[in-house]
């Protein structure tokens, strides 16, 4: 081989390595191919302002990724357990499982006037009893105007934090949250962890987890499901998407538009810069630690949560900007 040729197949080599090790041409979201280096390619290095995403952006961006922007809809027809109508507001919600729906509902119920004062941060579960049915659109008995007027709000969250929160509410054995699906958690240490392992904590820990959910392809339950599970692209349109990473100053413009003097129940975190907070920190920190042990395992559980990354172009745990979207 001439030199003369060397040469010219040696530039395409030399374009490739430089995207590779740059952030040229590449966002932030992670990338099934290069977590194994451990998440530390394709990140910002510097913070950014703390200022919402555009609705035509985050529109455009989830229409890339369910295939539509505008489709014909007709909320009407909707009869997930997560979707609500509430007819005073006239406010559409969908409400996804550990991406906020628990304070969304609380602070819908009073803007609707179903309560008459906001209910303590401890007591906020008791929204997914009594005092929502009536406004489940499984429970549905209005006209079909009276609906497809709605405003349609859903709120969607980073899916690395929202993984780590499922796990300490739901499976974990912390004490302050922990442990109120021992059933799963228990099936999960039968079926992965060792008979002669010496850890006696009857729940699963956080690893244990991720591998029970790669080695059957998520957890069936609505806690654990992937966001884009619970979105109706075909009938649905969505005219206010909220990440739960900036929801507090999304909220309050919202309730200003209705009218309503009211906010949602804010984080149980002082900070309100969402980077900072300690579900975001503890997530940084299980991940960066896995995916530096097992990399392959990180890069399996990611595959399972892709879409719910692309909707919003959300940051990986490596990103100096994590949980926060990208777009």
């Amino acid at each position: 081989m001439n030199k003369k040729y060397s040469l010219l197949l040696l530039v395409p080599l030399l374009y490739v390595g430089y995207l590779v090790f740059s952030n040229e041409g590449t966002n932030s979201s992670p990338n099934v191919n290069f977590i194994s280096f451990a998440g530390k390619l394709f990140t910002h290095q510097t913070q950014i302002e703390l200022i919402p995403p555009s609705q035509d952006a985050m529109k455009k961006q989830m229409a890339t990724v369910l295939g539509r922007l505008d489709p014909p809809y007709n909320l009407s027809v909707i009869k997930q357990a997560q979707s609500y109508y509430f007819p005073n507001i006239n406010i559409f919600f969908t409400g996804i499982p550990k991406a906020g729906c628990s304070n969304w509902e609380e602070v819908l119920l009073r803007a609707e006037g179903r309560l008459t004062s906001q209910l303590k941060a401890t007591k906020v579960a008791q929204v997914h009893g009594g005092l929502t049915n009536n406004y489940r659109m499984s429970h549905y008995k209005r006209s079909n105007e009276d609906v497809n007027s709605a405003i349609s709000i859903i709120v969607l969250r980073n899916p690395w934090t929202r993984a780590v929160s499922g796990y300490r509410q739901k499976l974990s054995s912390e004490k302050t949250q922990g442990g109120s699906y021992t059933g799963i958690s228990k099936n999960i240490v039968r079926a992965i962890r060792p008979d002669n392992d010496s850890n006696p904590d009857p729940l699963c820990t956080f690893e244990e987890f991720v591998r029970y959910s790669v080695k059957n392809g998520g957890i069936n339950d609505r806690h654990f499901k992937p966001q884009t599970k619970f979105l109706s692209a075909d009938i649905m349109r969505y005219d206010k998407i909220i990440p739960l990473e900036y929801a507090d100053m999304m909220a309050d413009d919202i309730f200003r538009e209705l009218g309503k003097d009211i906010s949602i129940l804010h984080s149980y975190d002082q900070t309100t810069d969402p980077r900072q907070q300690s579900s975001a920190v503890k997530a940084k920190k299980w991940l960066i630690e896995l995916s530096e042990k097992n990399p392959e395992l990180v890069e399996e559980f990611y595959k399972i949560y892709r879409e719910d990354f692309d909707l919003l172009k959300y940051s990986n745990f490596s990103d100096v900007n994590f949980p926060l979207p990208l777009i």
